[in-house]
C-alpha cells in the first residue's frame, strides 16, 4: 500500500510541474517579446547597429526625441561596451497597466530602457533615467 500511495503521490506531482513549466512556457512566448529579446540582446552583443537600429521605435526618446539619422548618438550613449555587457545579462522586467497593455523593462547602469509593442511588433520605444 505504501508503494502504490508513493507512485501516486509521484505521479501527481510529475503531472503538477508539467503543468506548470507548460504554463509558464505559454506565458512567456505568449506575447513574442522572449524572442524579440534574444535577437535584440544578440544584435546588442554583435554590435549589429543596423539591426538594433531596426529594433527601436522612432521617433525614440533618448535624451530628446531621436530620429532614426540620429541613432549613431543614441549607440555612442546608451550601447557603451558597460551598457551591452549589461544588457546580455539582463531578464527584462514585465509591466501590465491598468488598460491590459504590456511593456518591458531592462536596467543598466543608470539607463532604462523599454520596450512596447505595436501593429509592427515589439520595439525599443524609449530610454529613462534609473533614479
Amino acid at each position: 500500500m505504501n508503494s502504490m500511495g508513493s507512485l501516486i503521490g509521484g505521479g501527481l506531482l510529475a503531472a503538477g510541474l508539467l503543468i506548470s513549466a507548460g504554463s509558464v512556457r505559454a506565458v512567456e512566448s505568449d506575447d513574442g517579446f522572449a524572442a524579440f529579446w534574444t535577437q535584440f540582446k544578440t544584435a546588442v552583443s554583435k554590435s549589429d547597429q543596423k539591426a538594433v537600429s531596426e529594433m527601436i521605435k522612432y521617433p525614440v526618446l533618448y535624451i530628446d526625441l531621436r530620429q532614426a539619422a540620429e541613432f549613431p548618438v543614441i549607440w555612442r550613449g546608451a550601447f557603451k561596451p558597460a551598457h551591452r555587457a549589461c544588457l546580455a545579462k539582463q531578464k527584462p522586467v514585465k509591466d501590465t497597466s491598468p488598460k491590459g497593455v504590456v511593456s518591458y523593462s531592462a536596467f543598466c547602469a543608470s539607463l532604462i530602457y523599454s520596450f512596447s509593442k505595436d501593429e509592427s511588433g515589439w520595439k525599443l520605444t524609449d530610454f529613462g533615467v534609473d533614479d
